[in-house]
């Protein structure tokens, strides 16, 4: 049993000290707080230490972000920028870009070529020594899929009153343009009335509006002439760009 006294209790006297150093505490950190100044080991005010940190965590301020800024975030009816295109590889050494809107392709052609014929469909060019000819195509008239395209293709050249090309012996296989399903042609043919050789090679790949692209390269089969047209043919579909109106 505990005596009476004048003086307050030890136990009462810590448990009252631990009240105003409580309080003091609670007062200065108040104080601290509204200054922004963090306490040591803490952090300021609508501030979290991943702030700092890197880490991929959303600010903790009630203010959003500005549309556009490197952290906004898509909210209700934001709209996403669509992809980006890919830029148009370096065009080698003796080539040149062109550009034809009313295909929405773009290719390149080597220098010294001309353009010989261009309507609707199709951009038709020709070397300077008339060995080798370029055609740009692009067509909805035999389906959408580069299979369907590639047989309607076919199936007109064989038709020699229309084609003028005759002897024909084809063969096809799969290929990749344009980070798409192609379809590679390659046909021996000659010109009817006439004996010589020649070799066509064509790859055939989708776009994005229901229209096939074809992209051909028709030359004398020679030696010479079959080892330029490979060349002219990797280069030309390295550079083949597909649904683009223009570069700008």
């Amino acid at each position: 049993m505990s005596g009476s006294g004048a003086g307050t209790p030890p136990r009462r006297r810590s448990g009252e000290t631990a009240a105003w150093v409580s309080a003091i505490t609670a007062v200065v950190g108040l104080l601290l707080a509204v200054l922004g100044i963090p306490l040591v080991g803490g952090s300021s005010v609508n501030r979290t230490v991943a702030d700092h940190a890197g880490a991929p965590a959303g600010p903790a301020s009630s203010t959003p972000d500005r549309p556009g800024s490197p952290d906004a975030t898509d909210g209700p009816g934001a709209t996403s920028p669509g992809p980006s295109r890919p830029a148009p590889p370096p065009v080698p050494e003796g080539w040149r870009r062109v550009e034809e809107p009313g295909l929405t392709v773009v290719f390149a052609v080597p220098d010294g070529w001309t353009r010989k014929e261009r309507n609707t469909i199709q951009s038709n060019w020709i070397s300077p020594d008339g060995a080798h000819d370029m055609s740009v195509k692009r067509d909805t008239s035999y389906g959408a899929t580069a299979q369907d395209a590639s047989a309607g293709q076919l199936a007109w050249y064989r038709d020699t009153a229309r084609s003028s090309m005759a002897g024909l012996k084809a063969s096809t296989h799969t290929t990749r343009q344009n980070g798409r399903s192609a379809l590679w042609l390659e046909i021996d043919y000659h010109w009817a009335g006439q004996s010589e050789p020649r070799k066509r090679v064509e790859v055939f790949v989708p776009g994005e509006a229901g229209q096939v692209y074809q992209l051909l390269l028709d030359t004398a089969a020679t030696p010479g002439g079959l080892a330029t047209q490979r060349r002219l043919f990797t280069t030309a579909r390295a550079q083949l760009l597909i649904d683009r109106p223009a570069l700008s």
